[in-house]
């Protein structure tokens, strides 16, 4: 339905032309039953199929027409009918802030919101919460429908054009390369697709309503709830957590010796045993001092590929095409750029516990790159070695039909933890921040 919006909204009809407007913006001073347009964030899937269906009016066959207010009080029964667990929803990343440098919005991959709204339903008591079709935002159904084609099309599909082998060459390029290439192409433009129709959407007038739909709109039905509770360590987690803003250092800009702080503060908080206590406050002092006199240039560090600019993620992506060096190699380099450009000075020593967590990551992401990035050349160039032993010893016969070429490579797969996992965990840390230190 989400698709058949979007499509109805570019091609041209009602949806179209509402487009062209804006979404109400001072709610506040409209009456309760008065009608205002509301961009997906609110537009109710209830509203959605109504517009929808108002404009198929002039394409539907006659004996539709005759029983147009059926088909409609039929459509309104079934949406009310069905009940969507919180926990199958994610929400847009606008719903939780409006900040254009918040984390949440410049990192907030799909899997990132899912993570994110997980949280903060958790937090609020949600989890077990039920939102009734007709009440689930078109931006909701949206960013729902994208996490789900992420994780099962975009992500596989990146990973196995990455694993096609070489096969045989067609003129300057493989075959491999030839089935590859789209497959890349496709997943990138399918993204860039989906980023343009978000904001179109949240931003356009798409649907009339009433203020008081609109401003339940997205919300769980108060007398539904499916009973589920989260485990007591997520709840724990989860109260801790408030979105990154202004006034909420995102956890990835936390220093390392205030992260030794807190978990040391809360290891002895939790042990009864005063040895026990006595040793943790021990390491505590080892790891302090450190933290405080391991001096580190942290220049050193590339800028994350997320912190690029966009002409930086341009050359990423034209330079990711060079073989044998392109992709993590090129990205530190540009990273380092990118850190030049930025006036920071390469010879600077600080303290190892003046870093930040999101430094870690961000040299864990390239130590794992680069490491995963040599050992694709070893093996690259063991399998040019058997290769050219193998149409050697043939004769030149065995080059028509060489089995090394058709050998799949295993680094998408090896490269999966850091590009979907460690990356993952960097952009959940840049969007939430700890609630109890946003006064400090």
């Amino acid at each position: 339905m989400a698709a058949g919006v979007v499509a109805v909204a570019l091609v041209g009809g009602p949806l179209s032309q509402l487009a062209l407007a804006s979404p109400a913006q001072a709610a506040e001073t409209v009456r309760q039953d008065e009608p205002v347009c509301v961009g997906s964030k609110q537009a109710t899937m209830s509203a959605v199929f109504d517009a929808v269906l108002q404009a198929s009016k002039p394409i539907l066959p006659q004996p539709y027409l005759d029983n147009y207010e059926g088909i409609r009080a039929e459509g309104q029964a079934r949406l009310k009918s069905v009940g969507i667990s919180t926990l199958s929803v994610s929400n847009p990343a606008s719903v939780y802030s409006t900040d254009d440098e918040a984390g949440i919005n410049k990192y907030g991959d799909p899997i990132t919101q899912y993570i994110v709204t997980q949280l903060m339903n958790v937090k609020a008591g949600r989890e077990g919460a039920v939102i009734r079709a007709e009440n689930l935002t078109l931006g909701q159904a949206i960013e729902t429908a994208y996490a789900v084609i992420y994780t099962t099309a975009v992500i596989p599909a990146n990973i196995v054009a990455g694993m096609i082998p070489s096969m045989f060459a067609v003129g300057p390029v493989s075959a491999g390369t030839l089935i590859s290439l789209p497959l890349k192409l496709g997943t990138k433009g399918f993204t860039a697709i989906y980023e343009a129709a978000r904001e179109q959407l949240e931003t356009s007038c798409v649907v009339w309503t009433t203020k008081a739909v609109a401003d339940r709109a997205g919300e769980p039905d108060p007398a539904l709830d499916y009973g589920f509770q989260a485990p007591a360590f997520v709840e724990a987690l989860a109260s801790e957590l408030d979105i990154a803003g202004p006034d909420c250092l995102a956890v990835s800009g936390m220093p390392l010796s205030r992260v030794l702080s807190r978990t040391t503060s809360h290891l002895t908080s939790v042990e009864a045993d005063p040895a026990r206590r006595a040793q943790i406050e021990d390491q505590r002092s080892r790891l302090e001092w450190i933290m405080a006199n391991a001096m580190v240039p942290a220049s050193l560090i590339p800028a994350h590929p997320d912190d690029f600019s966009s002409i930086e993620k341009f050359l990423s992506m034209g330079l990711g095409l060079v073989p044998k060096v392109g992709g993590a190699a090129t990205d530190a380099l540009i990273g380092l750029g990118h850190n030049v450009f930025a006036g920071k000075d390469f010879s600077k020593l600080v303290p190892l516990g003046t870093l930040t967590v999101g430094d870690s990551l961000t040299a864990a992401y390239f130590s794992y790159a680069l490491t995963s990035q040599v050992m694709e050349l070893v093996f690259d160039e063991s399998m040019n070695a058997m290769s050219a032993a193998w149409t050697g010893a043939s004769g030149g016969v065995g080059a028509l039909v060489n089995p090394f070429e058709w050998i799949p490579s295993p680094f998408p797969l090896i490269n999966a933890p850091n590009v979907y996992g460690l990356v993952t965990y960097h952009h959940v840390l840049n969007s939430v921040c700890i609630a109890s230190e946003a006064d400090k």
